[in-house]
């Protein structure tokens, strides 16, 4: 008598979850083994994924979805078989090597790529990501899974980004760049700016340097567009290295020009920004990568708590907001700003702003120093800790 995992395999074989539903209760000891495999391979599903879907038939089960652990997959299959489970293998590791023909790698094509918590347009954004930034191409779909510099994983549409080899990704990190530092501008057709515009483009976007024209950079797409970019608003990538400044009141000094940019949920770029957005394009913009969320921020560099009278603060320390622990309730990060000094930070809410912390400033904040939690400091840890590095020594960036 055929079994049900030989009519899926027949019929149903390995289709995408959701494309058929599971049959039979998830078995409790199933359950418990997906549930503490995936807070050991994908703890955090921003970042990683262990999404695994069953249909069981008796002790005939077939495994399904994706994850980007190989290992943890490994585990999983070894258990079941332990508990007398014959399995059928259909959970996909990610990078799908066959699926992407090999292109497993991309750069970013737009001059900010809205990436979202499922394949269409009307699915959340999550995050964003700029142009000719290196990322993972995990999956395709229509669209493409993406996983950025700073591990995010999130899809984007096809046109947001060039599917590119190994080393075709590796030639255009070698290959000399500029890098926009003007919060807006454009890439003409011509070395005019009457010309026809080929895209605009905003702060930290990256294009590849083919030459120069007058007061213009003759710059390249990953997709092999061409056009000219005023150096007003660019800097060769090296020459902006070496220029860089990774002090306080140069971070400070970008953010504040910021100030009136529109609050937007899951914005990284100049265009708008979210609060851990906003934290993550001035920190970018000064060649410093940390992690997309305010929930991940809080967790790099030195924990600092608060001193009532903020005397242990210091110009550049990130602060967090939240709700605070209760004995049934874990404590939660919900916003990030920059401490600027004098009781005084900058943060998105609404839009770049300055607020306070001392009731008799025009800017005090009663609300957010009602839920104000703790500090960190991350300057002194950056390219020495997991998680804050730059592009000079972030992997995606030397592949």
């Amino acid at each position: 008598m055929k079994t049900l995992i030989a009519t899926f395999a027949l019929v149903f074989l390995c289709l995408p979850i959701g494309a058929v539903s599971g049959s039979g209760d998830i078995p409790p000891e199933v359950a418990r083994l997906t549930d503490s495999l995936r807070l050991v391979y994908a703890p955090d599903s921003r970042v990683a994924l262990f999404d695994v879907d069953y249909d069981f038939s008796g002790k005939d089960v077939m495994l399904r979805g994706v994850t980007t652990s190989s290992e943890g997959k490994r585990v999983l299959k070894e258990a079941l078989a332990a508990e007398g489970y014959r399995v059928m293998d259909c959970l996909e590791v990610l990078p799908d090597s066959d699926g992407l023909q090999g292109k497993t790698y991309g750069i970013i094509n737009l001059s900010v790529a809205s990436m979202r918590r499922e394949a269409d347009y009307s699915s959340e954004m999550v995050t964003q990501a700029l142009l000719g930034m290196p990322v993972r191409v995990l999956q395709h779909r229509d669209w493409y899974r993406i996983q950025t510099p700073d591990n995010y994983i999130a899809w984007v549409h096809r046109a947001s980004v060039c599917v590119v080899t190994h080393e075709e990704l590796s030639a255009w990190n070698r290959a000399d760049k500029v890098v926009v530092t003007s919060h807006y501008g454009f890439v003409y057709s011509r070395p005019d700016r009457g010309a026809q515009t080929v895209s605009d483009v905003v702060a930290g976007d990256r294009l590849k340097l083919e030459g120069k024209w007058g007061g213009f950079y003759r710059v390249a797409y990953p997709d092999g567009r061409k056009g000219y970019l005023l150096k007003a608003d660019a800097v060769p990538e090296q020459k902006w290295r070496t220029g860089l400044k990774q002090e306080a009141r140069d971070i400070i000094a970008t953010a504040h020009t910021l100030m009136g940019v529109p609050y937007l949920w899951a914005g990284t770029s100049s265009k708008g920004m979210d609060c851990s957005g906003f934290v993550r394009t001035v920190l970018f913009m000064h060649d410093i990568i940390i992690p997309r969320d305010a929930s991940q921020q809080a967790y790099v560099g030195q924990h600092v708590d608060i001193a009532p009278d903020f005397g242990n603060l210091q110009p550049g320390d990130l602060l967090f907001f939240g709700r605070k622990a209760t004995p049934g309730h874990k404590e939660r990060v919900v916003h990030v700003g920059i401490y600027i000094g004098d009781k005084r930070f900058i943060h998105s809410q609404g839009d770049v702003r300055l607020s306070s912390f001392e009731p008799t400033d025009s800017c005090f904040d009663e609300y957010n120093l009602g839920r104000l939690l703790f500090a960190t400091r991350f300057l002194p840890y950056i390219d020495k800790e997991e998680g804050l590095n730059t592009t000079a020594t972030n992997p995606y960036y030397k592949f």
